[in-house]
């Protein structure tokens, strides 16, 4: 799915990603990588292939789109240190042609030190570019001038069919000056987001983006 943002093109994907075509880079939200192994150590039941899944796609919109930059918008890394950022490590030297940037969010603890290893530019509040703000935390006020890109919130809709049915799925949440991505990461949970006045919604599913209002 295809939206223009300000007179930039931009790629909704359905591996819970945007692709902004002008400048080949991909915008990713709550990766959260490192939760399924918290998760395993702590005695919960996560299927063994989970923390594989985040990497499978990560290696799909790569070379499906051919991006030569990826933004991280928070929350990279879910927690304190586990085996699964070794797994990072190795992907980010795979890629070592790619530029990566993050901007940290209320879950990157980890050390300072291990992000600047891997080659990622670091920012700790907002990282601008033109026109467009790349941040973690959603707005709620606005620099007409601007427009965010978010995350933070794992945006979910739920749609209802006939009878009882319904189906809740991860979305991307376009308002006039703000977009919202969803949760990349997998066992990362949602929050249910209402229909708004300028607000446009695009379901993903792992097949479709499709829109709903």
């Amino acid at each position: 799915m295809q939206i223009e943002i300000r007179g930039n093109h931009f790629l909704l994907l359905t591996q819970r990603a945007i692709f902004w075509e002008e400048t080949q880079t991909l915008l990713i939200g709550d990766l959260h990588l490192g939760k399924v192994t918290h998760f395993r150590k702590e005695g919960i039941a996560i299927p063994n292939n989970a923390a594989a899944n985040n990497f499978e796609r990560l290696n799909q919109i790569v070379q499906q789109t051919g991006a030569t930059r990826i933004i991280f918008l928070g929350d990279l890394f879910h927690n304190q240190y586990n085996s699964e950022w070794e797994t990072f490590r190795e992907w980010r030297a795979e890629h070592h042609y790619i530029d990566m940037i993050i901007v940290m969010g209320n879950h990157d603890i980890l050390p300072m030190s291990l992000l600047l290893e891997c080659d990622l530019e670091v920012y700790v509040n907002d990282y601008e570019e033109d026109i467009f703000i790349f941040t973690h935390h959603p707005r709620v006020e606005f620099d007409p001038s601007k427009f965010v890109f978010a995350g933070h919130v794992h945006p979910v809709f739920t749609s209802y069919g006939r009878g009882r049915q319904s189906v809740r799925l991860p979305c991307f949440v376009i308002d006039k000056h703000q977009a919202i991505l969803p949760s990349f990461g997998v066992f990362t949970g949602g929050y249910q987001m209402g229909l708004a006045d300028d607000r446009k919604i695009y379901i993903t599913t792992e097949t479709r983006v499709f829109s709903v209002c």
